[in-house]
């Protein structure tokens, strides 16, 4: 009688996991060699048809689709990256050990290493939102910082050994990247001195951010305007904020920010007649610091 129980019990199990949908956001952990690494994915299921996207959770990586298949409480599926120039393939044979359980092996480049996934559950969504919240906040909170060129409280939105990649180049580190804005905002002030002060505005918009654990990357749209000669308000510049956020010592900072212009206007614009003396420095021909 009570192994009629048992495997009675076993084959509702079974049927549980079989009738498992693996839809869903998951963390896979494993090993590259000695080295630990994490893998988060979007799989959607559709029948036995699997696809959806993967990405590594390191600062420089991308989210990569992919395409694979359900086989009962089997799953496969793989796709090509390029890691550090080279090309290369990732292939995951994962088997469900309940709704929200997968283990396996993931293959980097055919070499084999055991994997543990986790489904994300209701918690870790929240979590996941309120950083995203956060850091929507502390993007309003540099601009904010930016115009009044508070830099002793603007640098300490940046990790200490961040990077700002700028159209004149890079700066490394809280003290080279605090030194270069405090530079330029003072040799904007001298330029502007005896010129009117006109009424301006700095906007940040389009704001995207995608948390991964204690890494986040984030893509943001600043634009800079300023009244003209004519009364008119103009765009002095616009551009892209393209940033890797960590979590450094509870809070979330830049890691990386490239500051991408793409609606700075020529030298000969009218746009650049009168730039307003209020702003924090400037960027080249006539924009604002980054």
């Amino acid at each position: 009688m009570k192994g009629i129980l048992l495997a009675s019990v076993t084959a509702v199990v079974s049927q549980a996991v079989l009738a498992a949908d693996l839809s869903g956001e998951w963390q896979f952990n494993s090993k590259a060699g000695a080295v630990p690494i994490i893998v988060d994915c979007e799989l959607r299921q559709s029948g036995e048809v699997l696809n959806g996207e993967c990405e590594p959770r390191s600062a420089d990586s991308v989210a990569v689709p992919f395409s694979g298949s359900v086989n009962g409480p089997k799953a496969h599926w793989s796709y090509s990256v390029t890691f550090r120039g080279n090309p290369g393939t990732v292939e995951f044979d994962a088997v469900a050990k309940s709704a929200t359980q997968l283990a396996g092996t993931l293959k980097l480049n055919g070499k084999p290493s055991p994997f543990a996934g986790s489904k994300l559950g209701i918690e870790a969504r929240l979590r996941r939102l309120q950083d995203e919240s956060d850091i929507r906040r502390r993007l309003q909170d540099y601009m904010a910082l930016l115009r009044s060129r508070d830099w002793d409280h603007y640098i300490l939105m940046f990790a200490h050994d961040a990077d700002l990649v700028m159209d004149e180049g890079e700066r490394h580190g809280r003290d080279d990247i605090r030194n270069r804005m405090a530079a330029a905002s003072e040799r904007m002030a001298k330029a502007a001195a005896g010129r009117p002060v006109r009424p301006s505005a700095d906007l940040l918009s389009n704001v995207e951010v995608k948390v991964r654990g204690d890494i986040a990357s984030a893509s943001s749209r600043f634009t800079f305007l300023a009244q003209n000669d004519e009364n008119e308000f103009v765009v002095r510049g616009s551009g892209l904020y393209l940033d890797t956020w960590v979590r450094e010592e509870g809070e979330w900072r830049i890691k990386r920010r490239k500051v991408a212009w793409d609606l700075l206007p020529a030298p000969s614009s009218p746009a650049t007649a009168a730039p307003a003396a209020a702003a924090p420095g400037a960027a080249p021909q006539g924009g604002r610091q980054p």
